[in-house]
């Protein structure tokens, strides 16, 4: 016979063993029927909603979907399968099979549409994702011995498929460049001392967005730096005070070939002394004042990254300025000290014996010939010509070294009965600094306490740091 029936009523027919055709949504036409191990005389029964097959047929299915062996009409039947599509071994219409696999990918061996494994490993890359690793370039640069030379790696790294999240340094250059590395902007640092040749190696390291999320590494990079061997600036005199002469003032000048330069000099190194800190100069040309009678000699250095070169000068200033008494000023004005803003012929005296010109007028030049003077004799350097400066003034007019003998009286006993400590200042304190080789500079501060105990100990006294009455009988008596 034939049918006319709608596809969801098409697919709720089935007879005992009988596989009906499920029809495409919309379509007519009759059900094929495939016998599965039913009886010899074929089909055995179709059934729809109104009426029964032949007489060996079961009884038709209740409405409502209830029957012995008669599929129901929700679908269900006596093997269990569903309208959803489920068949005798438990698959759905949603695509999912009797092992338990699923629509979404899902195997029933518990693997996952997002590709991890039952054992939680890591997602190959997705097959449209295309990794490059970073690749790095050997490069060779040049620095310069005593100089710090700043290298970028990132300068020779490109970038693979993905950005560039670390650049690894696998060998440094070696001690001998005083290298530092750092790991956050990839910038190796060399301050080398001599000339060579240094090798550092790296490694750039990428990752790509939606791949793994693994390490991407490129090769090895060699980065060669080229260290000439130090060269040292040529150097020559190009002023020079004359071999003998009365000026306490002196001028120099340094020929340097091109090229940036320190130059720092150094006058009359103390006896004994193997090296001094050097006076720092801008430029090549420096003065040196307040010069006492004798014979002096200068030391320059000029040094350019780890070159240097070294000149020295000897010359000797004689009697200078007329012989000058220790009344040529007016005890009174020694007393209230004569500083910047003073005028008229007590200035022009101090002036001719300091090196500035005598025109009789106390302005910044002078003070600063005076403060210079001062630090060349032992003196608090306040550029006022008190007592003591200018004691010293009328020994260097005369010849003399302008530096006074310490006696017992050179500072007050009242002074020593107290002690002179850390916070003192004033001339007494420049004459134990002379004594004990710290800078005269009049302040008792940490470094002169520091060069007291040193004196102290060396001469079997207590190193206390204080000047009480034992220092100071040693230091009268040295």
């Amino acid at each position: 016979m034939s049918a006319r029936m709608s596809a969801p009523r098409a697919r709720r027919i089935v007879a005992a063993g009988v596989i009906a055709a499920v029809l495409t949504a919309g379509s007519v036409g009759v059900a094929a029927a495939t016998p599965l191990d039913g009886p010899d005389t074929g089909v055995g029964a179709l059934a729809d909603e109104g009426g029964a097959g032949g007489g060996d047929a079961p009884a038709p299915a209740a409405e409502d979907g209830s029957g012995e062996d008669v599929p129901a009409e929700d679908g269900s039947g006596e093997d269990g399968s569903a309208e959803d599509g489920s068949g005798e071994d438990g698959s759905a219409e949603d695509g999912s099979g009797g092992d338990g696999s699923a629509e979404d990918g899902s195997g029933g061996d518990g693997s996952a549409e997002d590709g991890t494994d039952e054992d939680g490993s890591d997602e190959e890359p997705p097959a449209d994702v295309v990794v490059v690793a970073p690749t790095v370039a050997d490069a060779t640069v040049q620095a310069i011995a005593g100089e710090t030379t700043a290298i970028d790696l990132d300068a020779y790294v490109t970038a693979g498929s993905g950005e560039i999240v670390g650049i690894d340094l696998e060998e440094w250059p070696g001690d001998r460049a005083n290298a530092d590395y750092d790991w956050d902007t990839h910038v190796l640092t060399v301050s080398p001392w001599e000339g060579g040749t240094f090798t550092a190696q790296f490694v750039a390291v990428g990752r790509t967005a939606g791949a793994s999320g693994a390490d991407e590494r490129s090769s090895t990079g060699t980065l060669t730096i080229v260290v000439p061997e130090p060269v040292d600036p040529v150097v020559s005199w190009a002023q020079t005070p004359a071999a003998s002469t009365t000026s306490t003032s002196a001028r120099f000048t340094v020929n340097v070939d091109p090229g940036e330069f320190t130059l720092g000099y150094v006058v009359d190194l103390p006896p004994g002394a193997q090296s001094a800190s050097p006076v720092e100069v801008q430029g090549n040309t420096f003065e040196v004042t307040g010069l006492a009678v004798g014979r002096h000699t200068v030391g320059v250095s000029v040094q350019r990254g780890a070159g240097t070169s070294w000149l020295e000068y000897t010359w000797e200033v004689v009697g200078s300025a007329p012989v000058l008494a220790a009344d040529a000023i007016p005890a009174a004005t020694i007393r209230a000290g004569i500083s910047r803003g003073a005028s008229g012929e007590s200035v022009a005296i101090i002036q001719r014996v300091v090196g500035t010109p005598a025109d009789g007028r106390f302005g910044a030049a002078t003070r600063a010939a005076v403060v210079a003077f001062q630090r060349a004799h032992g003196l608090v350097a306040d550029g006022i010509v008190g007592p003591l400066t200018w004691a010293a003034i009328v020994s260097v007019a005369n010849g003399g070294t302008g530096i006074a003998p310490v006696t017992a009286t050179s500072i007050p006993a009242a002074q020593i009965a107290r002690g002179i400590s850390r916070g003192a200042s004033g001339p007494s304190v420049a004459i134990v600094q002379r004594i004990v080789g710290a800078d005269a500079d009049g302040r008792f501060g940490p470094r002169t306490q520091a060069a007291v105990r040193a004196w102290q100990k060396a001469h079997g006294l207590v190193a206390d740091g204080i000047v009480g009455r034992l220092t100071w009988a040693a230091i009268v008596a040295r």
